[in-house]
């Protein structure tokens, strides 16, 4: 399984967020969002990199494009579970068998693409080749190669070039400067080596508060979209309540890790889109607030 921030891949309907051929066509123009305008916003920018990754496909010769899905190619068996997520696909048919179809493919495809996550038929095959995410733009950039067998000795291939984007926050979706005091509380566990979580603790020191409320606006939103297949959490971590006073009603909750490791995020309240935990928020929180707690 191979995730960018924020997505999950799904092949074969679970959580995981690709001889007979002759040369090569060569193909034109570059494959990523890098050299396009930055005024652009993040999605159109995946809009843009998902057509140049799918131009990137080397068409087998004598390949026949197709202008509707075959039956067996309708839907794809692997996919990025996102809820920013752009999927430009196109299908073909060639002769030769799909297993050699598939490694010609990964033997002519630009060296760029990194081959990741592969799926083994029958009745049929599929490899995932990777572009590099571009932090705070686009998550996954990914060309999904999929091949099946067609009849008579043919073919029939699957492309989807799957560009994931960051949204950004709303400007009200943080914790609000009011915030003066913050309190951290260590959740229980499931796990018996745990212990019992010691007391809540609270700081008053203002600085100590706003670099933690600095570290939960700095998180992205998550784009893990509904139909990943996540384990429900084990239980432990962490929640940092933001108040403007002691024992006052909190303005902020940030709790973690939820599902799909993700951050709960509430405003006065009312509860936000979820954020994306990152594997060094809560070693910064507890650094932070000066704290030797073990989170299993």
């Amino acid at each position: 399984m191979r995730c960018a921030p924020g997505t999950l891949l799904l092949a074969a309907g679970a959580a995981v967020a690709v001889a007979g051929c002759a040369a090569a066509q060569p193909t034109t123009g570059p494959a990523t969002a890098a050299a396009r305008p930055t005024s652009l916003t993040p999605k159109e920018r995946a809009v843009t990199d998902a057509a140049a990754i799918l131009k990137a496909f080397v068409v087998p010769p004598a390949a026949e494009r197709l202008r509707t899905a075959p039956d067996a190619l309708k839907v794809p068996i692997t996919t990025v579970v996102s809820t920013s997520l752009v999927d430009d696909v196109g299908f073909w048919q060639v002769s030769g068998q799909p297993q050699a179809v598939l490694a010609w493919e990964r033997a002519h495809l630009p060296r760029r693409f990194t081959p990741e996550d592969a799926d083994f038929g029958p009745p049929s095959w599929d490899r995932t080749f990777s572009l590099s995410p571009i932090p705070g733009v686009l998550n996954a950039r990914d060309l999904v190669v999929e091949v099946t067998g067609a009849g008579s000795g043919q073919t029939a291939i699957r492309v989807d070039a799957q560009v994931s984007w960051q949204p950004r926050r709303p400007a009200l979706d943080r914790v609000p400067s009011a915030a003066r005091v913050v309190t951290i509380t260590r959740l229980p566990s499931l796990d018996r080596q745990a212990g019992r979580p010691p007391a809540p603790v609270t700081i008053t020191d203002l600085a100590v508060v706003r670099r933690l409320a600095a570290l939960v606006d700095s998180l992205q939103l998550s784009t893990i979209g509904p139909g990943a297949s996540c384990p429900a959490p084990f239980g432990g971590g962490i929640r940092l309540t933001f108040l403007a006073r002691t024992a006052g009603r909190p303005l902020a909750v940030a709790q973690g890790p939820a599902a799909c490791g993700t951050v709960e995020f509430s405003v006065g309240g009312k509860l936000q889109p979820s954020l994306q935990l990152t594997e060094s928020f809560i070693p910064q929180v507890l650094k932070l607030a000066g704290l030797r707690w073990t989170i299993r």
